[in-house]
C-alpha cells in the first residue's frame, strides 16, 4: 500500500466533510434555532410505513455506517483517481440538492420514532438505550431524502465504477450499503419515502454525469491544486 497516495484525497475528503456538515448539522441547527418542525410524510406508502417492525439491534448497523463511510470513500480513491473525482461531484451536487430541500422543505419524523416503544419508558436496555441516544443526538429533522441511504448509496456507486475492484469487497459495499438503508427503517429514523429519494438522487445524477467531460476536469483541477499544496507529483496522476 502506498500511504503517499492517501495524500491526493486529503482535499477531497475535506470537500466532501464540510459539504456533509453543513447540509446536515448546518440544516438541523437552522431548523432547532428557528423552531421549524417539518412535514411528516408518514402518508406517503402509509401501509408499507406501518408494516415495518422495530428492530433495536440495528442500531449498531446504523451507527457503523460513520466508518463505512470514510473507509469506502478513500478506498475508492486510493484504487482510481478518476472515480474519485466523479464521487466528488455525486458528493457535491447531491447534499447542496439535499441541505436545500432540508432548509426550504424541512421535514420531521419525530411521530414515526414514537411509535417504537421507547418513549416514556425507564426499563430500557442497552440497546434500546443507545436507540434513544441516537434519536437524541440526530434529532428528527432532515429526514427527507435520508443522509444516511444517500452516503451510502454514494459508496455503492463508488464501487460500481470500479469494474475491477475485488469481488469480494464489492459484495461487502453492495451488501453493508443494503443494511444500512435497511436499518434507517427499523429504527424509525425514515419513511421508505425517504430512501427513495436519496436513491433516485444519486442514481439520477450518476447516469447523468458517468460519460461527462466535467469528471476529467475535476480530477485535473483537483490534480494541479495538490501539487501546488505538495500533496502530489506531476509523475503520480496516473
Amino acid at each position: 500500500m502506498e500511504k503517499s497516495r492517501f495524500k491526493y484525497m486529503i482535499i477531497p475528503f475535506a470537500i466532501a466533510a464540510i459539504m456533509q456538515l453543513i447540509t446536515y448539522w448546518g440544516n438541523q441547527w437552522y431548523s432547532e434555532a428557528m423552531g421549524i418542525v417539518g412535514d411528516d410524510l408518514s402518508w406517503i406508502f402509509l401501509a408499507f410505513n406501518r408494516a415495518v417492525p422495530f428492530i433495536p439491534a440495528t442500531v449498531y448497523i446504523y451507527v457503523l455506517a460513520f466508518p463505512f463511510w470514510v473507509g469506502s470513500f478513500f478506498y475508492i480513491g486510493y484504487r482510481s483517481r478518476r472515480n474519485l473525482a466523479f464521487l466528488i461531484i455525486l458528493i457535491v451536487i447531491t447534499f447542496t440538492i439535499t441541505g436545500l430541500t432540508y432548509f426550504f422543505f424541512q421535514t420531521d419524523v419525530q411521530a414515526w420514532r414514537e411509535t417504537s416503544g421507547l418513549f416514556d419508558r425507564t426499563d430500557l436496555n442497552f440497546t434500546e438505550s443507545f436507540v434513544f441516544f441516537i434519536y437524541n443526538s440526530a434529532g428528527a429533522r432532515n429526514a427527507n431524502p435520508s443522509m444516511h441511504c444517500l452516503m451510502s448509496w454514494l459508496c455503492l456507486l463508488g464501487c460500481r465504477m470500479d469494474k475491477e475492484m475485488p469481488k469480494g469487497i464489492k459484495a461487502f459495499i453492495v451488501i453493508f450499503t443494503i443494511m444500512i438503508c435497511v436499518s434507517s427503517q427499523t429504527l424509525k429514523q425514515h419513511y421508505i419515502i425517504d430512501f427513495i429519494s436519496a436513491v433516485v438522487l444519486a442514481e439520477g445524477f450518476y447516469w447523468l454525469f458517468r460519460n461527462s467531460k466535467a469528471i476529467d476536469k475535476v480530477q485535473t483541477t483537483l490534480f494541479k491544486l495538490n501539487v501546488k499544496l505538495g500533496l502530489d507529483s506531476e509523475e503520480a496522476n496516473t
